[in-house]
């Protein structure tokens, strides 16, 4: 006998489900893949962007202040004593830069107080990193120097009596 029959049997259904599990399986797997990426990306952002802003810092500290001192810890990058040509306390220069992070750097606070207008004034941070607290694996190393225009004690004379 001839039967008519419509439908799926089990096994065009099982391989029909196989296919579509196999299918959402890879899928999924791509979207997990991207959203880790992204992540990850976007800390390491979060990470050049921060130091970024502390370089910045201490470039306009660097240039405004005639003496400072700079200290930087594992949880702190900041500026303390800074003061003009005459001496007089700079308070908007000092405090806190950043304490956001974990920071790393081979700046020795003996190197205080800095003088950007003298000789060997130049700020050297070698190696100084923003390090991820959730990710220690995760981190931006930046090297720089920041230097100022020294002027020499009989440039300064001669200044004064040429603006007088």
């Amino acid at each position: 006998m001839l039967r008519n029959e419509k439908g799926m049997t089990v096994v065009e259904l099982l391989a029909t489900l196989l296919l579509v599990t196999f299918v959402s399986g890879i899928i999924w797997t791509t979207i997990s893949i991207a959203t880790k990426f992204n992540i990850g990306e976007t800390s390491t952002l979060r990470l050049q962007q921060e130091a970024n802003y502390i370089i910045s810092e201490l470039q306009q500290i660097h240039r405004n202040c005639e003496k400072y001192s700079l200290t930087i810890t594992a949880n702190i990058v900041e500026v303390s004593a800074c003061v003009d040509d005459t001496g007089a306390p700079m308070n908007e220069y000092n405090g806190v830069i950043s304490d956001r992070f974990t920071y790393e750097s081979s700046w020795r606070s003996e190197e205080n107080p800095i003088e950007p207008t003298k000789a060997g004034g130049d700020l050297v941070l070698e190696n100084f990193a923003v390090v991820d607290p959730s990710n220690s694996n995760r981190e931006v190393k930046v090297s720089t120097t920041i230097s100022r225009f020294k002027i020499k004690e009989e440039d300064k004379a001669g200044v004064s009596e040429e603006g007088s």
